[in-house]
């Protein structure tokens, strides 16, 4: 098994070989793949990402269900992420050239009902393999949401070694895939 560090690697020179029109295009096929989900019409507080040029974009997420529902965005605070309401125009780049909301109060993640993930790979198991800061693993462990990972399907790996702060998902779609942890959590 390569570890984390490999895997993060080999991700990274994947990736290298999506165009951008492929990554607009792949990006669409995940985003209508999350909307077509069991249960995504019925949920109002959903927390995107706006993504890093190699992640799956969710602007057409952010554009489509602004005014439906109440969205929202990680900001990086510290060695922390807080969660904020996303409000169109009302952004500002952060840490790490990220986009984030401005000028709002952060909300109890206990709020949120589903989360969408970046990730840099992801295995059948659930398992989530980040960047390496643990932005992600400590918000996931303060809220019940349900957790969506995002990747391309270039992003998928045998296996992903874990540790025990590690956060599985509850769901991970692909452009062409969706991989559920328990059915029964989306019917």
């Amino acid at each position: 098994m390569l570890d984390k560090r490999q895997i993060r690697q080999e991700i990274k020179h994947r990736k290298q070989g999506i165009t951008p029109d492929e990554r607009e295009r792949l990006s669409r096929q995940i985003c209508r793949a999350i909307e077509s989900l069991p249960g995504f019409e019925r949920v109002v507080h959903l927390m995107l990402y706006h993504a890093l040029p190699d992640e799956v974009d969710t602007r057409p997420l952010l554009s489509k269900w602004a005014r439906d529902k109440q969205l929202y965005l990680p900001i990086v605070d510290g060695d922390d992420l807080i969660v904020a309401p996303y409000a169109e125009g009302a952004m500002k780049q952060g840490a790490f050239h990220i986009w984030e909301p401005t000028g709002t109060t952060a909300i109890d993640p206990a709020r949120l009902e589903w989360i969408v993930v970046p990730g840099v790979a992801f295995d059948r198991q659930m398992n989530r393999l980040g960047r390496g800061k643990g932005f992600y693993d400590r918000l996931l462990q303060q809220t019940p949401a349900r957790k969506i990972g995002i990747c391309y399907g270039l992003q998928l790996v045998d296996e992903i070694p874990t540790e025990p702060h590690d956060m599985k998902m509850d769901l991970i779609v692909t452009e062409n895939d969706i991989i559920y942890k328990n059915d029964e959590i989306w019917h």
